[in-house]
């Protein structure tokens, strides 16, 4: 969808409306028929008013100077006119679906539609099929293109792939070619007896189009014979992570954005800070949440208060380096990477860095001010832009060569949730807005301003919205403002893991069946209009810190990607879903994970580990291992000094530890999560141990009794009685099997590792 009015005109018969309304017309419009093959759009009669083509949700195919593109198949196109009146009065129309035909039906006898997630938009099968040899040809001079294409196909299926020259034949290549009737993102994929031919006008395309034949291939060796046109429907197709509020590994990160490209999803917006929100619980127990409450800030920065107070987290961050490198992976497997600072609410990393800038004007929600900080102070607008500076701006003394952000397109300033004076908070937002915008970035911020009406001006052209809430920002509203807006409706779209408000995981049908990207909570926008440039789902990390059970990353994959094969289907596809829920899941099944992705860290081909070590620390070099498992060792603990870690089981997604921090059993996360199982192990004894890893449950028996009680022991406020407060501790732990004995006093005689 590109942000642009349509301007064809129809030119009508000067007779009075009659008094009609000038919407009643907009919706009452007489769609005419197309013929096969139609060339041009005919535009709509209305007596006495003037009719503009406002837009289609499929752009390419009904283009700005009315041209219809030739279609391989029927397909339905929305579009919506803008009527004016003899008197200027204006209306928006409803949307109107117009069929376009193609000039001839498909051939009996001919391959049937392939089923993909999300669908393909049209197809004409043609007779037989292709089928790889030992060795795959590729020719390609697209590297990046090349080299993601070359990992897939071997994990897809198992065979030798070699790279050939451009031009050469080869079982697949690829052309780039001009084409308005493709896009930006969209492909045309031809499969015959000759091979496979991928055509697109940009590399983007290009990709798109090998995600649809590696999806092919999960479900049969055999390419059926035919031609795909494949055009994304909104350009914007995002997933929203609250990296702040809960940690999360990188490893994580990749997998997610190899999932998002798997189902042609490009838009990963994530917040980089945020903060335990329910200070009012820290209050209510005479308790500070200026000094209590959970805050990360998750990059590395310079920034540091008067008194040494770093912005950084201290649990886990990304170095910039580190964020560089992954905005660039992303941008390898066509994902947008879309990193969201928010203040001047929900900026508690920020105010403990300057409490000077802590807000001082009047304000709802008494018991949050900590968080907030000072929208009236233009000190504030300043300090704020500085740090965004130090990642908006290169720095030759980072050694990075490029600013950190520099491959971000679109810059996220947050503004959602102050909570005070309507004015300072407009001066505050159109501050940020502008110096993201003068730094050469697209902003985008949380729709805020139905909730903070005022005189004062807030920057909307060149901004996008996100839509969250109708009571804080109107749709129409923030269209006639100007804004491009990004439906991410709280009551549809948002999850809130382990909550019991905002669980849209727990509807994912109903987004099936019912949901679509122009409507926005109880208001419907034409799904064609220029200024809707897509769709967000979101997951927010509300249930920390004092409400924290232990969940961690693995425990919320199946929310996260659950949602993203239902929503891709509804972004990129027709408005209408070509298949029941049921049978779209049982899609998803023999589609499988995104190539290269082990998400839950299952063994297909890895044999049981059986092994006695006889010196330590002894290499293992075998991959994690998820839930369900169990793992049976024998030990010998010689020494246990206080206070001293000793490490039985590492690797990069954890350790198993014979001896925390205060002397018990427990293991450590890649998310910074600690987990202590409340026992100890005796000095000088040999012991058996039996470590039992499920979903969201890991029990430690010693010589073959339960031992201790489960903690969550390092998060913030994870104290005794937090303990009390928490009824259900979720401890997922993924079996780290790199090293056995990495700092341990002592003999591990045997282990033992049964993937259940």
């Amino acid at each position: 969808m590109k942000k642009q009015v349509l301007v064809m005109l129809a030119t009508l018969a000067a007779s009075p409306l009659m008094a009609q309304d000038v919407q009643q017309i907009a919706n009452n419009l007489t769609m005419p028929e197309l013929k096969p093959g139609a060339k041009t759009l005919p535009m709509p009669k209305a007596d006495g008013a003037t009719v503009k083509l406002l837009g289609a949700d499929y752009q390419e195919l009904i283009q700005p100077n009315g041209k219809i593109a030739p279609v391989l198949e029927d397909t339905p196109v929305n579009v919506s006119f803008k009527v004016v009146a003899p008197n200027g009065k204006e209306a928006i129309s409803k949307d109107y679906e117009l069929v376009l035909k193609a000039n001839a039906q498909a051939n009996s006898g001919v391959n049937a539609k392939p089923k993909l997630i999300p669908e393909l938009l049209q197809w004409k099968g043609d007779k037989g099929s292709y089928k790889f040899g030992k060795t795959i040809t590729v020719a390609c001079a697209d590297k990046s293109l090349a080299d993601v294409l070359v990992q897939d196909l071997k994990d897809v299926l198992g065979k030798e792939v070699k790279l050939v020259k451009p031009g050469a034949k080869a079982d697949i290549s690829f052309g780039v070619i001009k084409s308005t009737e493709l896009g930006a993102e969209g492909y045309r994929m031809i499969t015959s007896a000759k091979g496979v031919k991928i055509l697109a006008a940009s590399s983007k395309g290009l990709f798109w189009g090998t995600r649809t034949l590696l999806q092919l291939l999960r479900q049969n060796e055999a390419l059926p014979c035919g031609t795909a046109v494949d055009i994304p429907r909104y350009q914007v197709r995002g997933f929203m992570l609250d990296i702040a509020r809960t940690p999360y590994p990188l490893s994580y990160l990749r997998d997610v954005i190899r999932t998002m490209a798997w189902y042609k999803m490009n838009d990963l917006h994530l917040v980089i800070n945020n903060n335990f929100i329910f200070h009012e619980n820290y209050v209510d127990a005479k308790m500070d949440p200026f000094k209590e409450s959970y805050a990360a800030f998750r990059l590395e920065s310079k920034v540091k208060g008067k008194d040494g107070t770093p912005l950084t987290a201290t649990d886990l961050f990304y170095t910039k380096k580190e964020f560089v490198e992954l905005v660039k992976y992303a941008k390898k497997y066509h994902v947008d990477i879309v990193p969201e600072f928010d203040t001047p609410g929900h900026a508690l990393s920020f105010t403990r860095v300057r409490p000077d800038l802590i807000y001082k004007g009047p304000m709802n929600h008494e018991k949050r001010r900590c968080e907030m900080l000072d929208a009236a102070n233009p000190e504030t607008v300043k300090f704020v832009s500085d740090v965004l500076d130090e990642y908006l701006v290169k720095d030759a003394s980072n050694g990075l060569n490029q600013p950190v952000l520099g491959d971000c397109k679109v810059i996220h300033v947050g503004a959602d949730e102050f909570y005070g004076d309507k004015e300072d908070y407009r001066k505050f937002a159109n501050g940020m807005l502008t110096h993201v915008a003068k730094r050469g970035y697209t902003p985008r911020i949380w729709g805020s301003l139905s909730m903070k009406p005022g005189k004062s001006p807030v920057m909307a052209k060149g901004v996008q919205m996100n839509l969250w809430n109708n009571g804080w920002m109107k749709p129409w509203e923030a269209v006639n403002l100007g804004f491009d807006v990004i439906n991410t409706n709280d009551g549809a779209l948002y999850i809130v893991p382990f909550a019991n408000y905002y669980r849209m995981d727990h509807n994912h049908k109903g987004v099936y069946n019912n949901w679509t990207p122009n409507k926005v909570g109880g208001v419907v926008l034409p799904s064609g209009h220029p200024q809707l440039i897509g769709s967000a789902f979101a997951i927010w990390n509300d249930m920390i810190d004092l409400k924290h059970t232990g969940y961690g990353p693995y425990d919320i994959w199946g929310m996260l990607t659950g949602s993203i094969d239902v929503l891709s289907q509804k972004m990129w596809g027709k408005a209408k879903a070509p298949m029941s829920f049921e049978q779209h899941r049982e899609l998803v099944k023999s589609i499988g994970n995104a190539p290269n992705t082990n998400p839950l860290y299952k063994w297909e081909n890895v044999k049981p580990v059986d092994v006695k070590p006889t010196s330590l620390p002894m290499a293992l070099n075998k991959p994690a291992l998820g839930p369900n498992y169990h793992v049976t060792m024998e030990v010998e603990m010689t020494a246990a000094p206080a206070g001293k870690e000793q490490v039985l089981l590492s690797a990069p997604e954890g350790k198993l530890l014979a001896t925390m921090a205060d002397g018990t059993i427990g293991f450590r996360r890649d998310d910074a999560m600690e987990f202590s199982f409340g026992a100890k192990l005796p000095v000088g004894k040999k012991v058996k141990l039996e470590l039992i890893g499920a979903p969201e449950k890991t029990q430690l028996l010693i010589d073959g009794q339960p031992a201790g009680t489960m903690s969550l022991v390092k998060f913030r406020n994870a104290d005794e009685n937090f303990q009390k407060r928490t009824k259900e501790i979720r401890s997922t732990f993924i079996l780290p099997l790199q090293t056995v004995g990495e700092s341990f006093n002592g003999k591990v005689y045997s282990l033992s590792v049964q993937p259940k």
